[in-house]
């Protein structure tokens, strides 16, 4: 009996350290989970302050940055112009020591254009760290349109360039208009703007209604001698074209390569024309001076200069729109006409 107690008390006392240790481990695996636990949740906190850090770093990089860093020092023109590089930096604006970062380009474009009519293309670029570049390019002047006793000189896209005492070379010398109160660096579109809102206006008298009318109707003519060289140098004919006589929208004339005078009528199917009188200019047959009516959608008429303001009926040639010549017939009359007259003479003799 003795020995199954002690017996018991030993298989007791082992099974007992066995139930501490199990509950041991549980303990422990708990403390490692927390510990884990409390590890990551630093590790969370550290990087959610460092990128903080980094924030407010980045932060105060970029307000300190373009007050202190990325001053200009140096400011270059690039691209021909007739104005200097020292007009064009002053006009700008742009000064040693200013801010690249808030440099206002729409204001230096503005400011210079306003000043220098002959600027067209203006950017501005930001060379960093310190260089400011102005790239320009120039509008160049199609017609010297009279003016005042003078000319203006205006480009394709209506500007007036400058005010000079006469023709422009390259440029077609426009009469018959006479448009008033324009000046160097208007716009020929804003000017139109103008007078219609003006026109439309009813404060206006009838008197100043009248003269606001005729200067717009002046400058709708200019504007159709823009549309006019537009579409000659579509076909590369406008360097030929000499002068545009203007002074009646129905009977539009220009001289052309010195030698001819094209009588165009109005502006109606003007390409149509410009491709007529293209073709004419290439006939072997053609001579080297005369007149060129284009009056007729149809038909192209030729005759000599002497008879430049005669009646168009008395044509010495006759082209059709299919390039046949009709005249042969006028004249074979014209000849049977004069032989009868002479037999007639000879009969009386």
């Amino acid at each position: 009996m003795a020995r199954r107690a002690d017996s018991r008390r030993r298989e007791s006392g082992r099974r007992v350290p066995q139930q501490r240790s199990a509950g041991n481990r549980t303990r422990g695996s708990r403390n490692t989970e927390r510990t884990v636990r409390r590890r990551a949740n630093s590790r969370r906190r550290q990087k959610i302050l460092f990128r903080l850090v980094c924030g407010l770093l980045v932060l105060a990089v970029c307000i300190l940055a373009p007050t202190t860093f990325f001053r200009v020092s140096h400011v270059k023109v690039r691209g021909a112009t007739r104005y200097t590089e020292q007009e064009l930096v002053e006009t700008s604006g742009v000064r040693e020591g200013d801010n690249m970062v808030f440099l206002d380009k729409k204001g230096i474009a503005f400011r210079l254009q306003a000043q220098y009519p002959y600027l067209d293309m203006i950017k501005v670029h930001r060379r960093l760290p310190s260089t400011v570049q102005i790239e320009v390019a120039e509008r160049t002047a199609v017609i010297s349109v009279e003016s005042n006793g003078g000319y203006l000189l205006v480009d394709e896209k209506g500007k007036v360039l400058e005010e000079v005492g006469q023709i422009a070379p390259d440029t077609a010398e426009v009469v018959g208009i006479e448009p008033k109160n324009l000046r160097p660096g208007d716009l020929l579109a804003d000017k139109l703007q103008e007078k219609s809102g003006s026109r439309d206006s009813k404060s206006q008298d009838g008197d100043g209604a009248e003269k606001t009318g005729q200067q717009e109707a002046k400058l709708k003519k200019l504007e159709t001698a823009l549309g006019l060289m537009a579409t000659l140098t579509q076909y590369e004919m406008n360097t030929e074209v000499r002068r545009i006589d203007m002074e009646k929208a129905y009977d539009v004339r220009m001289e052309y390569a010195g030698r001819y005078t094209v009588l165009l009528g109005s502006l109606s199917n003007l390409e149509h024309k410009i491709q007529f009188l293209q073709a004419i200019l290439k006939e072997p047959s053609l001579p080297d001076t005369g007149i060129i009516d284009l009056t007729d959608d149809k038909k192209a008429h030729y005759r000599p200069a002497e008879a430049a303001f005669e009646d168009t009926s008395e044509e010495a040639d006759t082209v059709s729109e299919n390039g046949e010549d009709t005249s042969g017939t006028e004249k074979e009359g014209e000849e049977k006409t004069s032989a009868g007259d002479e037999t007639e003479d000879e009969a009386s003799e």
